[in-house]
């Protein structure tokens, strides 16, 4: 049986956290989650997984601050991270893409089109 690819999400809002792990367990991925930018850089380190779903809005270590810490990081600057956020301002995404994102999506998130970007990431 092929193993699922192992998802980390990180956001600070639980709710969020929530929705997308049960949208995401329902399509077949393996998901773990994280609260925060340090907890997310600890859960990458002991359990890497095969792609990050990384918040920008969070408090103390904002998702451009975690992307940087995982770009840096000769172990994880080649790990995929897909940016979500509610923000959908047009500086937001450069941001996320000029520090090395592999894509962006905007909250509400639609599970088809967060499966359908997952799969194009995960499968390049």
């Amino acid at each position: 049986m092929e193993k699922k690819p192992l998802i980390l999400a990180v956001d600070d809002i639980p709710v969020n956290r929530m929705l997308i792990s049960s949208q995401l367990r329902f399509t077949g991925y393996d998901i773990i989650t994280a609260a925060s930018g340090p907890e997310a850089l600890e859960i990458i380190r002991t359990n890497r997984p095969d792609i990050v779903l990384l918040d920008i809005m969070m408090p103390g270590m904002d998702g451009i601050e975690v992307l940087e810490a995982i770009r840096q990081a000769p172990e994880t600057n080649d790990l995929p991270v897909l940016m979500l956020t509610s923000l959908s301002e047009k500086e937001f995404q450069d941001k996320a893409l000029q520090k090395g994102a592999n894509g962006y999506l905007t909250k509400p998130l639609v599970r088809a089109r967060l499966v359908q970007t997952l799969e194009e990431i995960l499968n390049k």
